[in-house]
């Protein structure tokens, strides 16, 4: 499976170590696996592609909605894994346009201006790293037509 992990990280943080080590885990098990991020801090043995995710104007994520449809269709991307906020809402986009599967994790707790929103930027599938933001998600951000699963960080 061809699989792109979207980060918008400009500095190290959780997100991005819980990515290298799920793509280490999903390389070991022959997968292929892209991250596009801003930035990378960790070693990875992922294709890194540097795309400005992070910056949410409208012309910018246009931009990155046009680069993505074209990496995922050069790429033949069979899954879109976001990581973030801002990676879910491009991610969301793009899996629509382009007819992919698309799973987001949330890291930690989200404004609860994202409860008003009618629709959830991220998806179906959702992964969250404790049942604390399991609860966070459902009860404070309204998130019911999804499914749910809690998948700790760390994978070695």
């Amino acid at each position: 499976m061809k699989i792109l992990h979207l980060l918008s990280q400009t500095h190290l943080t959780g997100p991005e170590v819980y990515a290298a080590a799920l793509c280490r885990r999903q390389m070991a098990d022959g997968h292929e696996c892209t991250i596009v991020s801003d930035t990378i801090s960790v070693e990875t043995e992922a294709t890194y592609i540097p795309m400005e995710i992070h910056n949410r104007s409208l012309r910018n994520r246009i931009r990155n909605i046009f680069l993505l449809v074209t990496l995922c269709h050069q790429q033949q991307i069979d899954l879109i894994h976001a990581h973030s906020r801002a990676a879910s809402w491009v991610a969301n986009v793009v899996a629509r346009l382009m007819n992919i599967a698309y799973v987001s994790t949330i890291h930690g707790r989200q404004s609860k201006r994202a409860a008003k929103r009618k629709v959830s930027v991220y998806g179906r599938h959702i992964i969250v790293v404790c049942e604390h933001l399991k609860a966070h998600v459902e009860r404070d951000l309204k998130i019911t037509n999804a499914d749910v699963r809690v998948i700790r960080n760390g994978f070695d």
